[in-house]
């Protein structure tokens, strides 16, 4: 009976709050603010989605504050406003789940800074009996062709596909690029909710909803279920040998004119520390730094695998998600060349489950799912608040010597952005800085 009773008054209310978001985002105010006040320093209001607030910042304010160097006041609200709010010098520090936007030109006024790797993940009713999907059968349910939990071995009733009514939210967005190419890509969810918290709720009380959320944010909810994509169950270790297939990056984005740049600058310091790598690791999150499988990809690489992966299960190539993309951009030769790296990539995949499959049924078990070398080491790294060329050596297993000799560096200094050669033999030039950061 509960049940019943919120659907009516949820729907409305949600679509209602993403109308009313969009029209004038300025005037709503986050319901759970959160002051870590321990101790002295520069205050840093940090504002964004509840994924990245609420998993990411405060999970690691308080011991930031104990440091001294500043305390952080936390506003959970969305990802869109905690962008438009740094951007007015509001906050200090907008939490997001996505990169800058192309088609919006005043993202370009703040520096993201990537600072760890959280799981998008797929959400259930803990009595669900369904075990696992595939990205194929994701795109098809996204995209409106599977309906009824039956289609992908569940149940016979309807699939009550959720979301969050929030314009450009940063986790639906990473998803869609993922998925289907591109993060503004139109998909038939039908039922909105006004934050991931009344989401969740809802998926906790319905037997038939599906809906997208990130490990951080649904380890511990009582009631729902974490559903395996592709057989692989999110979590710290499969994210960091990109087993997983839909990681997702959390940033923190500031104004790199802003008055509390040094504040700023000490808090992304901290985050890339060692105190504060356990905690983000208690808490499901993978530093950034430590992610060298996930981030010797690219963000295009990541989308070719998923897209020949829904090759190998049926998904006609014109629309896997980098075609999908390329093809919205209007670049024949970008479709071309996504369409050959996926095809490349399907035939890889299809030969790899072969020949796991054979060895798997001569030794009279069950094929495990694929897995990519956890020692794999990356060709590049991209410099992050608080990185040292010491610190970046030993995470690597490198010399402080070679590191130098091999990016021609004079000195110790390095910018956040700059992208940095971890061998003799990588790429040349691939020692530069990003757009986003100031000159090397």
């Amino acid at each position: 009976m509960l049940k019943r009773s919120l659907r009516p008054l949820v729907l409305p209310f949600a679509v209602a709050f993403c109308t009313v978001a969009l029209a004038a985002p300025a005037k709503h105010k986050p319901r759970h603010e959160t002051t870590h006040s321990g101790s002295s320093g520069t205050a840093l209001i940090v504002r964004g989605d509840q994924v990245s607030t609420a998993g990411l910042v405060n999970a690691v304010a308080n011991a930031f504050a104990d440091t001294g160097d500043g305390h952080l006041d936390v506003q959970p609200f969305n990802t869109i406003d905690g962008i438009d709010r740094a951007l007015d010098g509001s906050v200090d520090l907008a939490a997001s789940a996505r990169p800058a936007y192309p088609k919006r030109a005043q993202e370009a006024g703040l520096t993201f800074t990537p600072v760890a790797w959280d799981a998008l993940v797929m959400i259930t009713n803990e009595a669900n009996p369904v075990g696992n999907l595939t990205l194929k059968q994701l795109h098809d349910i996204y995209y409106g062709k599977i309906r009824n939990w039956s289609e992908v071995g569940g149940r016979d009733e309807p699939i009550d596909l959720d979301g969050v009514a929030s314009p450009l939210d940063g986790i639906q967005f990473s998803f869609r690029r993922l998925v289907f190419g591109n993060g503004d890509y139109p998909v038939a969810v039908p039922r909105l909710f006004i934050n991931i918290d009344s989401l969740q709720q809802e998926v906790s009380l319905d037997g038939k909803a599906l809906a997208l959320s990130t490990l951080v944010h649904a380890r511990r909810q009582k009631g729902i279920r974490i559903i395996p994509i592709e057989g692989v169950t999110p979590s710290i270790a499969t994210l960091q040998n990109a087993t997983y297939p839909l990681p997702v990056t959390i940033y923190l984005a500031y104004k790199a004119d802003s008055p509390k740049i040094a504040a700023i600058q000490k808090f992304l310091g901290f985050l890339g520390g060692g105190e504060a790598d356990g905690i983000l690791r208690s808490h499901d999150l993978l530093p950034y730094a430590q992610a060298t499988v996930l981030n010797a990809k690219s963000e295009m690489d990541r989308i070719n695998t998923i897209g020949a992966r829904m090759i190998t299960e049926g998904l006609p190539p014109e629309y896997a998600p980098g075609n999908e993309f390329a093809r919205l951009a209007g670049n024949p030769q970008e479709v071309a060349r996504a369409a050959a790296l996926q095809q490349a990539a399907a035939r890889q995949v299809a030969a790899a489950d072969a020949q796991r499959a054979a060895l798997s049924q001569a030794a009279g078990v069950d094929p495990a799912p694929s897995a990519a070398p956890a020692t794999a080491r990356a060709a590049d790294y991209t410099v992050v608040g608080g990185d040292t060329l010491s610190k970046i050596a030993k995470s690597h297993s490198i010399s402080v010597d070679d590191l130098r000799k091999w990016n021609h560096l004079r000195g110790d200094m390095l910018q956040v952005g700059q992208v940095l050669k971890l061998s003799s033999n990588a790429t040349a030039g691939s020692a530069t800085c990003s757009a986003s950061a100031t000159a090397c």
